[in-house]
């Protein structure tokens, strides 16, 4: 009977462990694509600037006050 129970013990750890990996592992990946994200977006911004942008006039107006 207490083999049982810790058999079933060592793999409510086990499965707990997995998971755990699992999860770790998928917010490594959001983590890793949000960078990406941002590096890819950060060069194409430098790449063409927000004046050369369709209605860039307007970007570039949003970011001014005229008070």
């Amino acid at each position: 009977m207490h083999a049982t129970e810790q058999s079933a013990f060592l793999d409510e750890i086990a499965s707990a462990r997995r998971r755990a990996l699992r999860r770790a592992e998928r917010f490594d990946i959001v983590v890793a694509c949000t960078l990406a994200m941002f590096l890819i977006f950060g060069w194409a911004v430098r790449f063409a600037p927000v004046e050369s942008w369709p209605r860039g006039d307007f970007f570039v107006a949003s970011a001014n006050r005229h008070a």
